[in-house]
């Protein structure tokens, strides 16, 4: 799409105008999209629903889409549920975004049968787009009944931030972030405002900037800060707060209306992570709660916002990369998990303890390379996860160059892990090991 095309104002509920749509009212009733009303479904997931999660201690794989050629580096970062939990949304290394539906058989179902096969997906919508993705993030009232609200944000290396068509794959929009020179940066993490969705935040790498949604072009606000913002969160009970981490370790609470940075933690190893902070997340029972996590740091840290100066709790997770591992809290609130370099994923129960203290932790053994991505359905027992990561040339320095034999004087060259680039969606309701 031109430069031009980009700079279009969007529409009626923020999509872009199309030209036999020109002549259209467009009040200001219409520039906003609404959220969507609480269905039967949302209540789906509610805490005694989830005391049912990993019941079996099984996750059950029910569909997968899988990127199959490792020469080209093909991993995946991360993934996302869709809010009406239709579709999964994911970034991979050399091919752009992607959009995966759920099979349809999994709407609304309370278990699934034992005989049912696995099922092997294909990518809805594909955004061919080059670039490395730094950041993504739904609208929060996409609703595929109105197509006007199914977007999501994204940015990427050397480009603006961009509003993309969950239906078409088409970009509606750009964001445009400045910098000191009045030169276009790349945004390196994204939130939207939790509320409505109508004001988009980006982390830069001394600044942090807002844009209307419906008005795009150039920043509507920007505040300085001392550090990246690597990743950021906003919980809804606090919309005025952008907490955000850092590469160089810190974690900071920006007020919007004051424009003052408070510092969360020190750098004192047990008050902070030991390498740059790659995740932030809120706790959606009680936003007083947030996590973070960081790259090639095990520490997973709980922290309360009542309580700025230490976390409260240390979790554990393996972490080797320098690659985002994302962290999750299911709807209710009542579990946390995360990917590791290993393939394992880890899951806590936050409402039950065991004998010292800490959360009931349980360990699925899930791809046999690294798992970076974790996400769970809005409003039923499924859970996807995305797994990847960037893998050196196998080395053959040790193989003398005439006959091809191992060289003895050279170390043996260290066996290659096996690669593994896919979404797949698991059951962790009901299972077909309930007796019940």
């Amino acid at each position: 799409m031109s430069q031009d095309e980009t700079d279009q104002h969007p529409g009626a509920n923020g999509q872009d105008i199309a030209e036999e749509e020109q002549d259209a009212p467009n009040t200001p009733e219409q520039d906003v999209p609404m959220q969507t009303e609480e269905t039967d479904a949302d209540a789906e997931c509610s805490p005694v629903a989830e005391a049912h999660f990993f019941k079996d201690a099984a996750c059950i794989e029910v569909a997968r889409c899988s990127w199959d050629r490792p020469v080209r580096q093909n991993y995946l970062q991360g993934c996302r549920w869709s809010p009406d939990g239709t579709c999964v949304l994911t970034a991979v290394n050399n091919d752009g975004m992607h959009i995966v539906e759920l099979p349809t058989d999994l709407y609304d179902k309370e278990s699934v049968p034992e005989e049912r096969p696995v099922d092997l997906l294909t990518s809805a919508v594909h955004v061919k787009e080059g670039g490395l993705v730094y950041d993504y993030a739904w609208y929060p009232g996409m609703n595929s009944g109105r197509p006007e609200t199914c977007c999501w944000i994204a940015s990427r290396q050397h480009e603006p931030i961009q509003l993309w068509d969950a239906f078409t794959g088409g970009l509606r929009c750009s964001y445009k972030g400045y910098d000191q020179f009045d030169e276009v940066e790349a945004a390196l993490s994204l939130a939207f405002a939790p509320a409505d969705g109508a004001t988009i935040y980006g982390g830069y790498k001394k600044s942090i900037k807002c844009f209307d949604i419906n008005v795009p072009g150039r920043e509507t606000g920007s505040w300085r800060t001392k550090s990246t913002a690597s990743c950021m969160a906003i919980a809804s009970s606090m919309p005025d707060t952008i907490l955000f981490g850092s590469w160089n370790r810190s974690i900071s609470a920006l007020d919007v209306r004051s424009g003052e940075c408070l510092p969360v933690g020190n750098y004192a190893p047990e008050n902070s992570h030991t390498a740059g902070v790659t995740w932030i997340g809120f706790a959606p029972d009680t936003e007083e709660r947030f996590v973070t996590g960081a790259r090639k740091d095990p520490k997973v840290l709980f922290w309360d916002v009542r309580k700025l100066t230490q976390p409260v709790q240390t979790l554990v997770r393996t972490c080797g990369t320098n690659q985002r591992i994302h962290l999750a809290f299911s709807p209710g609130g009542r579990w946390l998990i995360s990917g590791d370099t290993r393939g394992i994923l880890h899951a806590w129960n936050l409402h039950e303890t065991d004998e010292a203290g800490r959360p009931k932790e349980l360990l699925f053994p899930l791809h046999w390379d690294c798992l970076n991505g974790v996400s769970f359905h809005p409003h039923g027992p499924i859970m996807a996860t995305a797994s990847g990561q960037y893998h050196f040339p196998h080395s053959a320095a040790n193989l003398d160059a005439d006959d091809g034999e191992p060289n003895p004087d050279e170390p043996a060259a260290k066996e290659p892990t096996k690669v593994e680039n896919s979404l797949t969606l698991w059951w962790i309701g009901k299972g077909v090991f309930s007796e019940e």
